[in-house]
């Protein structure tokens, strides 16, 4: 799986540029990547998935993000989201929402549902409307998840609405094309969702998703009989997103090395940039980086099983994860800004690979769930076993 996304890396950084303009990948490349199996990396092998760990599945999307950081995100969004589906859905509901052929690509919307996005309970199921933004991996789904307010259902905790999950198949949901004019991550695919008054049976609506307990046995590792189905999504979606920042990152420093086997310093002429203390430098700090990045995000995915094949996963081990891949993603960051500050100012013109890289890791930088400062606070709330702030939009 790995060596498959490897053999395609010119190919998505071929895609590039016209992703940008898009907004998502091509139908071509997307071809490319259902040939692979990338959509069923995590998906259960009882219905069409090969069930890879989640080190693979990580490493795998760097390889991919390494290409291109937007394309990158988009596969990654379109793809992970299928262990949401095997962890947290009884056994009948996962047969029908990965039918017969287990081709299943779908965004999950956590966040950002419209003022008047609802979930209402009918005879026979529920109806869903409302409007999401950001669905990353949205362009070629099969399904949409989202986060959606349960109409009449009051919060376990308080006086809130209760959230849960919906899962809304293709037909009954529009995706819009207000993907456009973002500083960085264009070929994302974070299009907007509009869902007018979808019907969907009961079992597609779901409190587990983002449970803060797994100790026990969640369903799906009930049925699989596989802890990959045992975890907490809160430990597993900022490591998604980072897997485009450790991507970038090594995109950086091939695009760096490139630069500095061709040029030579200003004021060191006879020699190459490679060849000089300060490129040697920059260059082995930026690699030192990128190495630390991957494997910090890759000892997730160990310890996301781990967790779970122990049954000790709660938000405490959850939070501590998610703060790993947050770091992993400042890694990869401030390698990226080494590399850009090492490059002159001919490897950042527009076209050019490195202005790109930039402006993708600046805009996930302006991600507000991805700042480790504001999560920092959460970890240590929940490590102590207090309340943690603001993390109420569970249900």
């Amino acid at each position: 799986m790995i060596a498959r996304a490897q053999a395609l890396r010119a190919k998505v950084r071929a895609d590039a540029p016209e992703a940008e303009k898009r907004g998502f990948y091509s139908e071509e490349l997307h071809r490319e990547f259902d040939k692979a199996g990338f959509y069923r990396c995590l998906q259960p092998r009882k219905f069409g998935g090969y069930a890879f760990d989640i080190r693979t599945f990580f490493k795998t999307m760097i390889e991919i993000s390494a290409g291109d950081p937007g394309i990158g995100w988009c596969l990654t969004l379109a793809s992970g989201h299928a262990l949401q589906i095997g962890t947290n859905f009884e056994e009948a509901t996962q047969a029908k929402i990965f039918g017969p052929k287990g081709h299943f690509i779908a965004p999950y919307s956590p966040s950002g549902p419209s003022r008047d996005a609802e979930c209402v309970a009918v005879p026979g199921g529920y109806r869903v409307k409302g409007k999401w933004r950001y669905c990353s991996g949205v362009p070629y789904s099969t399904h949409f998840m989202g986060f959606a307010p349960m109409k009449g259902a009051p919060h376990p905790g308080g006086p809130k609405t209760k959230m849960v999950t919906v899962v809304v198949p293709r037909d009954q949901y529009e995706i819009l094309d207000d993907w456009h004019e973002m500083f960085g991550l264009r070929g994302s695919g974070s299009n907007s969702v509009v869902i007018k008054d979808a019907f969907i049976p009961e079992d597609f609506v779901n409190d587990r998703v983002f449970s803060s307990d797994a100790n026990g046995t969640t369903p799906g590792y009930a049925i699989h009989n596989n802890p990959l189905y045992g975890g907490l999504f809160s430990a597993f979606g900022a490591g998604e997103l980072a897997c485009s920042q450790v991507g970038a990152a090594w995109a950086a420093l091939e695009a760096l090395e490139a630069h500095i086997k061709e040029a030579k310093p200003l004021f060191a002429p006879n020699k190459f940039k490679y060849q000089h203390h300060d490129w040697q430098r920059i260059f082995g700090l930026a690699l030192s980086m990128c190495n630390a990045a991957e494997a910090v995000l890759l000892r997730v995915g160990e310890k996301y099983l781990e967790h779970a094949a122990a049954r000790q996963f709660t938000d405490k081990e959850a939070m501590q994860l998610w703060g790993m891949e947050h770091q992993a993603s400042r890694l990869a960051w401030e390698a990226g800004y080494e590399c850009f500050r090492a490059a002159s100012t001919q490897s950042i013109r527009d076209g050019q690979l490195m202005q790109r890289l930039f402006r993708d890791f600046a805009t996930f930088r302006n991600n507000p769930a991805h700042q480790p400062d504001m999560t920092a606070t959460r970890i240590a709330q929940a490590y102590f076993g207090l309340p943690i702030e603001d993390f109420d939009i569970r249900n």
